[in-house]
């Protein structure tokens, strides 16, 4: 298991106060006095994007901490994500045309470190991912953490971006990450 920090994403720090009482406190109450969880932060998503091949072979981008965005009105999937230091005609994260996989996250898969801080468990499991499209097995450099709302034009909301070293997926095992996020 590894646990890797994720950058939380500009575009989420923008809606945070909308998102006050709805992104992470409890919904309702059962009729036992229990929180039922309702969690706003939904899916985790794993890319083969994230990478960077400084003519050594590929290996983690450092993710930009200012996670601008192309045309989306936000940032709504990996491969929209852009580096602003690298020329405009190479910004894309090199995630175009490359394997992605989503993933429900549930109440479970969070654990609450410090008021400011949450970890969030990110399960592929044996039968998840194992083709990048193409016959292979996905070679996974990224994940973002998503939201369900606010949202425009009905798109999820990327919470958090995190890259890490390459973690070659097939159907013989498991692969767990675990994001830390900071707010």
């Amino acid at each position: 298991m590894a646990i890797i920090p994720g950058v939380v994403t500009n575009d989420a720090r923008k809606y945070w106060p909308q998102l006050i009482g709805t992104l992470f406190t409890p919904a309702s109450t059962t009729n036992t006095g229990a929180s039922e969880w309702d969690s706003r932060i939904k899916t985790f998503q794993v890319g083969e994007g994230g990478w960077i091949d400084p003519g050594t072979g590929r290996e983690a981008r450092t993710p930009d901490p200012g996670l601008t965005r192309l045309s989306a009105p936000l940032i709504q999937a990996l491969d929209a994500i852009v580096d602003p230091t690298r020329a405009p005609i190479d910004q894309r994260y090199p995630a175009d045309s490359l394997g992605t996989f989503e993933k429900t996250i549930t109440g479970a898969d969070f654990t609450f470190e410090a008021p400011t801080t949450i970890r969030i468990k990110c399960l592929l499991d044996f039968g998840d991912f194992n083709d990048d499209g193409n016959g292979n097995d996905p070679e996974i450099f990224e994940i973002g953490i998503f939201s369900d709302h606010p949202t425009e034009n009905g798109e999820k909301l990327m919470i958090a971006y995190a890259t890490f070293p390459k973690q070659i997926k097939d159907n013989t095992k498991q692969i767990e990450n675990v994001v830390r996020i900071v707010f």
